[in-house]
């Protein structure tokens, strides 16, 4: 009985130690209220944050004998690190960020105590036992993603007999301090190194239990890095429904060892980071931003116009916007108020440069692009390198890419681009989803199945005012069970509507046009045709019900069908006109559909674009930055 009741006793001082040290186990930095971000650290608190747990301190002294550490917990049979592996660095599909569960805390058989590998004169228990002890006083405090991150942790240790990783004697070894010094600059990456409550890297141990506690600091760290480097902060689904990305995290487990036994730790810390060259040339640009900012030069002055102005037309403003698109006056003699060519010249290569209509009108849309209305760029810089970390690590060097907020498909071939075009995407009501597919077919002459929301939302009341003539006006059909029936026959309301088939007959007043392209997903969203193509001219293009219209569908069809042994555009131009037909593609491509508001162009120009669906700006709240 008393051996119970010391163990009770042992345990109990444990967890309240671990009640009461969150708090100090915090760096420096943080109590002094440093923030790298200019925003709050995130915490386990918002939604859909990663949770990161700091952890419990060591004892100042060795503990008696008859009160020693709570043995480790037993090792988890569920091996979170053993998931199929996509590319290397090995990765896994994230687990949700927004574990809450606790886990139950027991106190398993103490195994024998091997002899430790590294001899320490340091007083104290073994060291290999006070790890042991670290490690179950951590798993005992931690819950959701730090306590899975815990438990691998664990499992390195106890492959490496509980040794040190990072400690030689009574201090960090080089690596353990040229891997602290690189995570202490993770806000070069647009992440935030409070979250992983890195010790002071001039450490002296005077006891075996603050060498554990000092290796293990390290060791969680480093895991809490890799998995927010690889996979983001922020579960994807908690941003959007809509968002349907599983990231790909680098495993906490494999990523510890990895830095551990690496000759250089930054270099390897920096390839949990993802390799595609968009978010390498966002962080790039983060830092010019940021070095910008430091200069604290003033913004240009606005330029202000009494209305829309058209070539020709004259404007007391005119001579502020040749000042802020750094042309000269015009010679002596022509009016300075007049909006001439050279001007009109200068404005549409600046609204080409900024993905908007170069047409040298400068209405309202152009006048605040001009004027730079204020946007947090760092900010929204940061959220879109959070959305790369969502991305697959591996594009593919044959990809259709498209970007919604900017209207764009791009299609990829041996990793150069070899086809752009304006797209239309889905209403601010009608999202286009975000995910990664692959294209299987075409399809020509196709039908268009009409979605339950549409027939429902928008349909059923003209169809119940007239039936046969809706029907045929815009070339529909009714089905049921694969057969045609006339659609006076049946009493239109809304279990008629939902359990009928509605479809639009091939043609030329057809919503799909010529062609779709096929990649099956569970949003039955797909690309193709249209015939509404004046939509293609405006600067804002989301005006679907979530499919992706592209503009010149044949030359988009033409980089799709590139090498392919079968099929061309003439081919299928020439059937145009007859019945739908499917046309299987010799080799898939991978299709990514994407929303970035901020990227940074071939010119190294960083473009900013409307955040449509207000994607950005969740992710800034959820990772507790500035709304603005």
């Amino acid at each position: 009985m008393d051996v119970v009741n010391v163990m009770i006793s042992s345990l109990t001082r444990f967890l309240l130690s671990t009640a009461v040290i969150g708090l100090v186990a915090v760096p420096a930095f943080a109590e002094t209220g440093f923030d790298p971000l200019g925003a709050k650290a995130t915490e386990t608190t918002v939604p859909g944050a990663v949770e990161s747990k700091a952890l419990p301190p060591a004892n100042d002294a060795a503990t008696p004998a008859s009160e020693a550490s709570p043995p480790a917990a037993t090792t988890p049979t569920t091996d979170t690190d053993a998931a199929p592996v996509a590319a290397s660095p090995t990765v896994e599909p994230s687990t949700p960020a927004t574990e809450t569960a606790t886990p139950a805390v027991t106190t398993p058989a103490v195994e024998p105590a091997s002899t430790p590998v590294v001899a320490t004169t340091l007083p104290g228990m073994p060291i290999d036992q006070a790890i042991v002890a670290e490690i179950a006083k951590v798993v005992a405090s931690a819950t959701g993603d730090a306590r899975r991150r815990a438990d691998a942790v664990a499992k390195v240790y106890e492959a490496r007999g509980n040794q040190p990783l990072w400690v030689e004697g009574d201090h960090y070894s080089d690596k353990a301090r040229a891997t602290i010094a690189r995570l202490a600059d993770a806000v070069e990456d647009g992440l935030n190194p409070i979250d992983y409550a890195l010790p002071e890297a001039d450490l002296t141990a005077a006891t075996t239990e603050l060498v554990a506690n000092a290796d293990l600091r390290v060791s969680m760290a480093v895991a809490t890095f890799a998995e927010q480097a690889s996979g983001g902060r922020v579960a994807p689904r908690s941003i959007s429904k809509d968002i349907t990305r599983t990231p790909e995290r680098i495993p906490a487990g494999k990523a510890l060892a990895t830095v551990a036994d690496a000759a250089d730790p930054a270099v390897a810390l920096e390839g949990f980071n993802p390799p595609t060259e968009g978010f390498k040339r966002l962080k790039a640009m983060l830092a010019e931003v940021r070095a910008a900012k430091d200069k604290a030069e003033p913004a240009p002055e606005p330029v202000a116009l009494a209305k829309s102005l058209k070539p020709g037309m004259s404007d007391d403003g005119v001579p502020g916007l040749r000042k802020r698109l750094d042309l000269a006056a015009p010679i002596e003699g022509i009016d300075p108020t007049l909006y001439d060519d050279a001007l009109v010249a200068a404005v549409e290569t600046f609204q080409k440069e900024n993905g908007l209509a170069a047409d040298g009108v400068v209405g309202a849309r152009t006048l605040a692009v001009l004027n730079g209305a204020h946007r947090d760029v760092e900010g929204e810089i940061i959220a879109n390198m959070e959305m790369w970390r969502w991305m697959p690590r591996d594009l593919s060097q044959d990809y259709v890419f498209v970007n919604i907020p900017e209207f764009k498909v791009r299609v990829i071939r041996h990793g150069l681009k070899v086809h752009e075009a304006r797209v239309v995407v889905g209403k601010t009501a009608n999202q286009t989803p975000i995910f990664s597919g692959e294209m299987q077919y075409l399809v020509v002459n196709p039908y268009w199945h009409i979605p339950e929301s549409i027939k429902v939302k928008e349909m059923l009341p003209a169809i119940q005012a007239d039936p046969a003539g809706y029907f045929a006006r815009h070339g529909y059909e009714v089905t049921w069970d694969g057969q045609l029936i006339d659609p006076t026959r049946i009493i239109w309301d809304e279990n008629a509507v939902k359990a009928v088939g509605i479809r639009q007959v091939p043609g030329e007043a057809n919503a799909l046009g010529n062609i779709k392209f096929m990649f099956p997903n569970k949003h039955a969203v797909y690309l193709h045709d249209t015939p509404l193509r004046s939509l293609f001219n405006r600067d804002v293009r989301a005006f679907s019900h979530g499919c992706v219209r592209v503009d010149d569908p044949m030359s988009f069809a033409d980089a799709v069908l590139q090498g392919d042994p079968q099929w061309t555009v003439p081919k299928l131009q020439a059937m145009f006109g007859g019945d739908e037909r499917r046309v299987d593609i010799a080799t898939h491509l991978k299709v990514h559909l994407a929303y970035f508001t901020a990227f940074v162009d071939d010119g190294g120009k960083l473009q900013l674009r409307d955040d449509i669906y207000g994607h950005v700006q969740a992710i800034k709240k959820a990772l507790g930055m500035s709304q603005i």
